[in-house]
């Protein structure tokens, strides 16, 4: 017995050290192109936050559109599903009414939004009772209308709480003892038949009265029949009119459930060929483009004032001091030719209300500047945030000359397809050294790699996050800095000299200028 015990103890920490949590940790150069590239397609705008490995699978965990969320990836680079983490406060109503019900003091050990190829995104919960060694059970609910249960498997020990408690049957007596201990009955005394009752004068029953005839029903008036009342009309603001949710394909509605998690006050248009979803996703107005295919095209987000930072808000400071604000709109492309359109009013211009616009690329740099003397229909009047999607698309059709006059030389780009072949999309720039860079973005994020003009890599730049800066730097800026935020920062690799730095631009708060510094790998400055 002491064996067994000793057996199933050795299997249950097994299993557990088998777990998610002592996952094989990975670096992002240790994952296959193969698996990057296939989480890549998935979810080209996510921020990989880690990987692991478990068994055959890679996991990446993801943040995307402010949720997190874990990706399956086989070894051959096929994706298998992605979970996102759903806490249980944000679980529609029906499907905590669902557990409460049928799973009575059970606890909710997980809650996500899985997705999975040919398969519509649900929710998957686990629940199960409180404590050690129990087994959950597994339920999946539809993510739309009445979140209805799609699946339920409970595992084969599972003992139904809401069954009744049968009381168990009473055990029978010996027969011999049952007979020893049973006296026999007393025999009945005689009895003595009852005396006949004499009979009673019979009197003549009076005649009935003949009944009153019932009154004839009357026939109920016919109800009126219930109006039924008209469907509310929604149109957005080209007047073009919703679509219910039934009409858009399940291919679509899966791939808009990738890009935004809980969106609010969602509507459906057929516009052109494209569906689009308009809604409110985190607080701001979003339009999600999608293809009859399920093929994600853009999205236009209104952005707060806040949101205006780095290359842009500079280039506004210089030419524009003293300009208000009033609206802004990013186009995220698939192509990855994002745009950022900033409305605002020019200090002479404020009082008449007429509107200077200014579009960026993702870069911060500047595209096209449309003067306000250019009316677009509304005679110089101010409006509102709710249309700014739509002034967005109105100007930006406008014609826009590409700027030629600098040109990639055919050996820096061969050098570049040499080093990347399966990186695409790459936006060419020209420093002020003469040398051309090539931005690109990848799993890992924003990345730079510069070439001189016969094609030699000169260095490499990968964007990183301003909070993970190391203590000793933020100190330093904390103390020699003190009106100044970290904007961005890379780690920059020179290439001729084998030497890596850190390349930190600041800005300043009050007057919006941007400066660089750059730091040793230790954390002390250096001069560059």
């Amino acid at each position: 017995m002491k064996r067994l015990l000793l057996l199933l103890a050795v299997i249950q920490v097994f299993a557990f050290l088998s777990s998610d949590v002592f996952a094989q940790k990975l670096k992002p150069a240790d994952v296959p192109d193969d698996v990057v590239q296939a989480l890549d397609m998935q979810y080209s705008y996510a921020k990989v936050m880690s990987w692991v490995k478990e068994g055959n699978q890679y996991i990446a965990t993801i943040k995307d559109e402010g949720s997190v969320g874990k990706v399956y990836i086989s070894s051959d680079g096929e994706w298998l599903r992605t979970t996102f983490a759903v806490p249980q406060n944000e679980l529609p109503s029906a499907i905590t009414a669902y557990v409460k019900e049928n799973y009575p003091e059970f606890a909710i050990s997980e809650s996500c939004l899985e997705e999975k190829d040919n398969e519509k995104t649900h929710y998957y919960l686990e629940v199960k009772p409180d404590g050690v060694g129990f087994k959950p059970s597994k339920l999946t609910f539809s993510s739309t209308g009445r979140n209805e249960l799609l699946s339920r498997e409970d595992p084969e020990d599972f003992k139904d709480p809401k069954a009744p408690v049968e009381k168990p049957a009473p055990a029978p007596k010996d027969n011999k003892q049952t007979a020893a201990n049973t006296k026999p009955a007393p025999k009945p005394a005689a009895e003595k038949p009852a005396p006949a009752p004499k009979p009673a004068a019979q009197k003549p029953a009076p005649e009935p009265k003949p009944a009153k005839p019932a009154p004839e029903p009357k026939e109920p008036k016919p109800a009126k029949p219930a109006k039924e009342k008209p469907e509310p009309v929604v149109k957005d603001e080209y007047g073009n009119i919703a679509i219910k949710a039934s009409e858009v394909p399940a291919v679509v509605t899966k791939a808009f459930a990738k890009k935004v998690m809980h969106p609010e006050e969602l509507n459906w248009f057929l516009i052109d060929s494209s569906y689009v979803a308009k809604c409110i996703n985190t607080g701001k107005k979003t339009a999600v483009y999608l293809s009859k295919d399920g093929i994600w095209e853009k999205t236009l987000t209104v952005l707060p004032e806040e949101s205006v930072t780095g290359p842009m808000l500079k280039h506004l400071n210089d030419y524009y001091k003293g300009f208000k604000f009033k609206s802004a709109v990013k186009e995220t492309r698939a192509d990855k030719d994002d745009k950022t359109m900033v409305e605002f009013y020019e200090k002479a211009n404020y009082k008449a209300k007429l509107v200077t616009t200014v579009i960026f690329d993702k870069t911060g740099k500047l595209i096209r500047t449309i003067d306000p003397d250019y009316e677009l229909g509304g005679g110089g009047k101010a409006s509102s945030a709710d249309d700014a999607l739509d002034k967005y698309y109105e100007k930006m059709n406008m014609s826009v000359k590409e700027d030629d006059s600098q040109k990639v030389p055919e050996s820096v780009v061969a050098a570049f397809k040499l080093k990347y072949p399966r990186v695409t999309n790459v936006e060419w720039q020209e420093d002020d050294n003469l040398n051309f860079q090539a931005i690109y973005y990848t799993a890992r994020g924003k990345e730079i790699c510069v070439f001189n003009p016969y094609g030699e890599i000169v260095e490499t730049w990968l964007l990183g996050k301003p909070d993970a800066l190391s203590t000793t730097i933020q100190d330093y800026l904390k103390k020699e800095h003190k009106n100044c935020k970290v904007v961005e920062y890379y780690t920059v690799k020179k290439i001729a000299d084998k030497q890596s730095f850190y390349k930190v631009i600041i800005q300043n708060k009050k007057t919006g200028e941007e400066d660089e510094l750059w730091f040793a790998l230790n954390g002390k400055p250096v001069d560059m």
